[in-house]
């Protein structure tokens, strides 16, 4: 009985500390798997070809990957602790980001402007004070969405919209900084 309570206690704090699940099925993320590769089978090597608005009605097609060298593209949903917990740290970041790098939000559970998540995503960015654009999760999204383990999921993305490195998968703001520190370092 005390090792079922034990292991019900590391499955838990796993599971909040990593991510929220993307869907209503819960998902189990071991501590240790917090980055996924991107070269599995099945996982998606591009972006897919959007057309959406952002939280301020502004429409934003994917050449917004064309206006950096290296895009952060961090998948959150306004239900998810984690992912709202770190928006403070990720605008801080965007502030000092190289100018050849960028950062994007898109929120996982906001389809359309006039939903209630929309509204509920708006007041989560105002509050938090993030001013780098966040995007409705076009249809386009559907399949790279649905194949998550859970948000904040962040991808980096490059400037032809192919997607570079391994997926991270948490709130892992430190995480995101050494990717990119890496990746601008070997394309010198």
């Amino acid at each position: 009985m005390k090792r079922y309570i034990s292991v019900l206690i590391i499955l838990a704090l796993c599971l909040s500390m990593c991510a929220c699940s993307s869907s209503s099925e819960e998902k189990v993320i071991d501590s240790e798997e917090k980055v996924a590769s991107s070269s599995e089978d099945d996982a998606p090597n591009v972006m897919p070809e959007f057309s959406t608005v952002d939280l301020e009605g502004n429409e934003v097609t994917s050449d917004i990957f064309a206006q950096a060298d290296l895009t952060v593209v961090n998948f959150w949903a306004t239900y998810c602790s984690p992912c709202i917990n770190e928006l403070p740290d990720l605008e801080e970041w965007s502030e000092s980001m190289p100018e050849n790098v960028q950062i994007i939000g898109i929120v996982v559970d906001v389809e359309s402007e006039d939903s209630e998540e929309y509204s509920s995503a708006h007041q989560i960015v105002d509050a938090t004070g993030v001013t780098y654009q966040n995007l409705v999760a076009a249809g386009e999204f559907d399949e790279m969405i649905s194949e998550m383990i859970g948000v904040p999921t962040t991808y980096f993305v490059d400037r032809e919209g192919n997607l570079v490195g391994n997926s991270i998968i948490g709130a892992n703001v430190s995480g995101y900084k050494k990717y990119v520190e890496e990746y601008l370092n070997e394309s010198e």
